[in-house]
């Protein structure tokens, strides 16, 4: 069964619109240029990366994995909701 998922792993219903709340990472670090932070204490776990591109723009965006694979998991933008394995 799937689910859809905001970026902090809550689910959207149809009509739902995300509430983007700033909340605390569980966990952060920093590999290849970018920040990396966790935002729940199971695995899989929603996962933001923050990257600054060659002309200075500063990118938010998150994915849905595991901790260890933070490096190399498909990104999307902050505010697009994901399908996971619910």
């Amino acid at each position: 069964m799937t689910m859809t998922i905001d970026c902090y792993g809550e689910p959207v219903g149809g009509a739902e619109r995300m509430t983007l709340q700033a909340r605390e990472p569980n966990g952060t670090k920093r590999t290849g240029g970018a920040t990396y932070m966790r935002f729940a204490a199971r695995s899989p776990a929603p996962i933001h990366r923050l990257s600054v591109d060659a002309g200075g723009i500063v990118r938010h965006e998150w994915a849905y994995g595991m901790w260890a694979d933070a490096k190399s998991l498909d990104y999307v933008p902050l505010d697009e909701t994901l399908e996971v394995q619910g």
